[in-house]
């Protein structure tokens, strides 16, 4: 018996399951994709100038402290004219009409531990903040009291931004906020780059390499390019002197094909 038409076919058989499988590969669109395709996890730990102990014990050693400032914040919002309320070293602490209260204020900003203080009273939904350290597009990290059990959650939506909350009762949580990087992120700067025309430039307050880019929700774009509705795409965002006005610039692109899908709407 010829065996070898039998084996001519099977080795066409084999050729063309090979062809589609790396075609499959090849042609893997975007709605298949998974938000850890994209993600390279920052170890946050190795970034902190202060380690989580540090902080908490810090914080768990003035706790009472904290606690009577951070009430007065929030009940005495209008003394401080703004929404939300925010201290910082040599601003608004002298609003302060308590002296005790006051001192303590200035003692967080004289020992150089917490940055900034802030508060937003939108009873029942109550928020105390105390940065204590913080790195532009890297990581937040700090102690920060929340009325609501839900406000601890972050943002689902954001796939590379991570909140990291640690419950210290009554309400305070220690917090590390952080993003992780992506793959290719700066190419999809240099993307967004290219669509940004001179005018727009030159009001512009992030330079090009300082772009926050993350992955997030398709349900987060302001406007669509074409029909195309992705579940998981990459926003590069640009920060300007009119964000007060009109907000950032932000583009979004499609993660696998690297096209521009869409942006948000500046009014």
């Amino acid at each position: 018996m010829n065996l070898w038409p039998v084996k001519y076919i099977l080795i066409l058989i084999c050729f063309a399951l090979t062809v589609s499988g790396c075609a499959g590969l090849k042609n893997k669109g975007t709605e298949d994709a998974k938000a850890s395709d994209f993600i390279i996890p920052l170890n946050v730990s190795e970034v902190l100038k202060h380690p989580e102990t540090e902080v908490v014990k810090y914080f768990q050693n003035r706790r009472e402290d904290f606690d009577t400032l951070g009430s007065y914040l929030l009940e005495n919002e209008r003394v401080f004219q703004t929404r939300p309320v925010i201290l910082q070293q040599d601003y608004s602490i002298e609003k302060i009409q308590d002296p005790d209260i006051q001192q303590f204020a200035q003692t967080l900003f004289q020992e150089g531990i917490v940055k900034r203080i802030s508060s937003l009273n939108d009873d029942p939904s109550k928020s105390i903040d105390f940065l204590f350290d913080t790195e532009d597009h890297l990581y937040q990290q700090g102690i920060t009291y929340l009325s609501l059990p839900e406000m601890a959650k972050g943002d689902p939506s954001k796939f590379s931004y991570v909140n990291d909350y640690k419950n210290l009762g009554g309400g305070w949580y220690y917090y590390v906020f952080h993003y992780d990087k992506l793959k290719n992120e700066d190419e999809f700067r240099n993307l967004a780059w290219a669509k940004i025309s001179e005018e727009e430039r030159s009001i512009l307050t992030t330079p090009k390499e300082k772009a926050i880019v993350i992955l997030e929700s398709g349900k987060n774009v302001g406007y669509w390019i074409d029909n195309r509705k992705l579940d998981v795409v990459v926003s590069v965002q640009f920060d300007t002197e009119m964000n007060g006005l009109l907000g950032p610039i932000k583009m979004f692109f499609d993660p696998v094909t690297k096209d521009m899908i869409g942006g948000n709407l500046r009014f």
